[in-house]
């Protein structure tokens, strides 16, 4: 499947614009410390490439003679970063290409929620909604941009009731050699 960079900037411009933020929310301090809780996480997949992506960063989109793309490095930076990367491997990154995970805390009508993923490459650009389902609203917040192979953010809010909280389907990131990395999707229901 190919996905071309207009696709993406689509999504990411429908993504901001269909972000719903309900008037009555408000942004807690700042310096307010985000409890430590349980978090939930569930394995990014495939699904897809940017041609363009990995083009602009050394590397090819092939398909196999079983029809399966997969991007190889061809320059020599490439070649080199991707054989640094073969021996740094860490253990965190569970997916296919990556760990998606949120965490969503209440406080009563005070509400943090963190969320972030870990991929095997540098990410180019990502395109990342999180939406809450609760008895006052549907209140959501997007991420955009560049980042580096772990990435994590947080936001918080004032709503009152509980709720349930999850990346949204469709949310991605495209990675150096092009890999789109869908989120799996973790949710969780706000908890104290």
């Amino acid at each position: 499947m190919r996905i071309r960079r207009t696709a993406i900037r689509a999504g990411i411009a429908a993504a901001a614009t269909g972000a719903l933020v309900l008037s009555g929310a408000l942004a807690a301090a700042a310096d307010e410390p985000a409890p430590a809780t349980e978090t939930v996480s569930t394995a990014m997949v495939p699904s897809g490439f940017d041609v363009a992506v990995a083009e602009a960063n050394g590397y090819r989109v092939i398909t196999d003679s079983d029809g399966v793309q997969r991007s190889v490095a061809v320059s020599p930076e490439a070649i080199a970063f991707e054989r640094t990367l073969a021996r740094a491997r860490t253990t965190y990154v569970v997916g296919p290409c990556g760990n998606s995970w949120i965490n969503a805390v209440s406080r009563g009508n005070s509400k943090f929620i963190s969320t972030g993923y870990v991929v095997p490459r540098p990410v180019i650009a990502k395109n990342w909604t999180v939406q809450v389902w609760g008895w006052s609203g549907m209140p959501s917040t997007w991420w955009g941009g560049a980042s580096g192979p772990s990435w994590s953010s947080s936001w918080s809010f004032s709503m009152p009731g509980d709720g349930f909280a999850n990346v949204l389907p469709g949310s991605n990131v495209v990675m150096s050699d092009g890999t789109v990395c869908a989120s799996g999707s973790p949710g969780e229901n706000f908890h104290s």
